[in-house]
């Protein structure tokens, strides 16, 4: 039955990923983000697990429903990333720290949003690899090229009297 169930739903996404994929494609700017949201609608197919194979119209409601989840994380990155920014600006820099933080995070609001979010679950949040991986839907390998190349972006980003190491 499990090979029934993979192979429905390899032929269904062989079928209609170019559709869906089209579908978020012309709805956000970012190429790789949408083949990312395109899968997503087909791993629910897996994991809600219809009875009978679903057609367009349920994918492309799912699509729809995955793209409000972007859109709603794209809305509250943004405002996190405004309200970073609002507040590296009211924070005059009373000390060398407060300067470094404040720059910190209005370098943090110049990257891209993969390279942002993944440095604040690594830092912020305090994520290891491995959950980076888990909350990325990615292997550990992966996120950590991920996390690499976004300390990469940071650094260049970055002025170089922030990226030398103070010493104690």
């Amino acid at each position: 039955m499990l090979a029934t169930r993979e192979q429905e739903l390899i032929a269904l996404h062989a079928e209609h990923f170019s559709r869906i994929y089209q579908y978020i494609a012309y709805r956000i700017s970012d190429r790789e983000r949408a083949e990312e949201l395109a899968n997503d609608v087909f791993r629910i197919v897996w994991e809600k697990q219809p009875p009978e194979p679903p057609g367009i119209g349920w994918l492309i409601a799912t699509a729809r429903n995955v793209l409000g989840n972007e859109y709603k994380g794209r809305s509250r990155r943004q405002q996190l990333m405004q309200r970073l920014a609002e507040e590296a600006r009211t924070q005059a820099a009373t000390t060398n720290d407060d300067a470094q933080q404040a720059s910190g995070a209005e370098i943090l609001s110049l990257l891209k949003e993969r390279d942002r979010e993944i440095l604040m679950l690594s830092y912020w949040d305090d994520l290891t690899t491995t959950e980076l991986a888990e909350s990325l839907g990615c292997t550990p390998s992966a996120a950590a090229v991920r996390l690499h190349r976004a300390r990469k972006a940071f650094a260049k980003a970055a002025p170089q009297h922030l990226m030398t190491e103070r010493e104690v």
